[in-house]
């Protein structure tokens, strides 16, 4: 035995709730056919699987018309509306009032992006098919509300929302001192790289970030030729350095050499002597 499937919900544009009433009796009609239809193929398995339970069961059977209210409900399905209207998400400007509205009405606490879906589909009458496209555009909505000063984030908590932070004293000491450390790890790592290494911030090293790309393009730049520490410090400092200064520079090419040379940066042709490879 087959049965119809269960009824869509309507794609017009308008909304009504005598049309929403008679889709759940559909559902409700479609649902008794099924659970009748089940209960009788039910009966009948196990009466092949034990057939002293036969007459145990017959009463569990009921047949698929034998509701009283079947007749009356497919009377009037026939003069009913076909589908469901399906609703529209409601505009910027209503989604704006009614977030205010219930962040209003849960001040001092922290609500969920989930949760605001939830509240603001049931208010609209959305059904759950709507769920997906309301929770993006509420997510921009409040993403657009916190830069206008109408509500809050929470700091490192993903998609949770209140009206004003200052209700969280903690929470906004947490975030000023996440702020703070934040911009003092930017400006520190804006530093060039050379600038935390040993050598002088002099000569072709203003255009490199790091030793490593400075000694890359002067072995690329003499290749095959095989250059040593003295020689490439010389192309990096082609004005000289102070003897002071100058042995500095020498041990930290030198390290970075060697370093290199490991990382497969360039090769050894032995020790103390390197080269380009591509």
């Amino acid at each position: 035995m087959w049965l119809e499937p269960p009824p869509k919900p309507s794609h017009n544009t308008e909304q009504a709730l005598v049309e929403l009433a008679n889709y759940y009796r559909q559902l409700v009609v479609y649902h008794q056919q099924s659970a009748a239809i089940a209960a009788s193929q039910l009966a009948q398995v196990e009466t092949l699987l034990n057939p002293s339970l036969a007459s145990n069961l017959a009463w569990q059977s009921p047949p698929v018309n034998s509701f009283s209210n079947r007749g009356e409900l497919v009377a009037e399905l026939e003069t009913a509306p076909k589908s469901l209207p399906e609703r529209q998400l409601p505009h910027p400007e209503e989604l704006i009032k009614s977030l205010q509205s219930t962040l209003a009405a849960n001040r001092g606490k922290i609500l969920r992006l989930d949760y605001l879906v939830l509240e603001i589909a049931e208010s609209n009458f959305l059904p759950p098919s709507q769920y997906p496209k309301l929770k993006q555009q509420l997510k921009q909505t409040l993403e657009q509300g916190e830069r206008q000063g109408l509500w809050a984030s929470i700091p490192d908590s993903p998609d949770c929302w209140t009206l004003d932070l200052k209700d969280f004293p903690d929470l906004v000491a947490q975030s000023v001192a996440k702020s703070k450390s934040t911009k003092k790890t930017k400006k520190k790592s804006s530093r060039p790289a050379y600038n935390r290494s040993r050598l002088p911030h002099a000569g072709k090293m203003k255009e490199y970030e790091t030793l490593t790309a400075a000694i890359s393009q002067c072995l690329r730049e003499h290749a095959p030729r095989t250059m040593d520490a003295h020689q490439i410090m010389d192309w990096i400092y082609p004005g000289g350095l102070s003897e002071k200064v100058r042995n500095k520079a020498y041990q930290a090419i030198s390290d970075g050499l060697n370093k290199g040379c490991s990382r497969k940066h360039w090769e050894r042709a032995e020790i103390g002597w390197y080269y380009w490879q591509e």
